[in-house]
């Protein structure tokens, strides 16, 4: 896979539109910034990955399809327990009577 240096694509850069940013008061802004930095940590973190991806791509693989058996593992077993439960709700048998015990023969 080859990488093109950002030099030579100018127009693919983020840029952030600071200039058209309504005025917001303090509440609105504190919790403006807080998804600006939670956004910004989530793009740093998503170029992590992908540059892990892209320098290990069977690995990556090996992830993805670890996840997906977690996902349909956690999707089937409630499944099979309420399957298994529902079977073993039967009603329980009632004991036998107990025998009377054998009389002691005298010595």
């Amino acid at each position: 896979m080859s990488s093109i240096p950002n030099s030579a694509m100018p127009h693919a850069k983020v840029h952030h539109d600071d200039d058209h940013k309504p005025k917001a008061d303090k509440k609105t802004a504190a919790a403006s910034d807080w998804v600006e930095d939670a956004t910004d940590a989530a793009k740093a973190g998503l170029a992590t990955a992908t540059d892990a991806v892209k320098s290990h791509p069977k690995t990556a693989i090996a992830v993805g399809a670890t996840v997906i058996a977690g996902i349909a593992a956690a999707i089937a077993a409630p499944a099979l327990r309420a399957k298994d439960g529902a079977e073993k709700k039967t009603p329980p048998k009632k004991p036998e009577p107990k025998k009377p015990a054998k009389a002691k023969k005298p010595h």
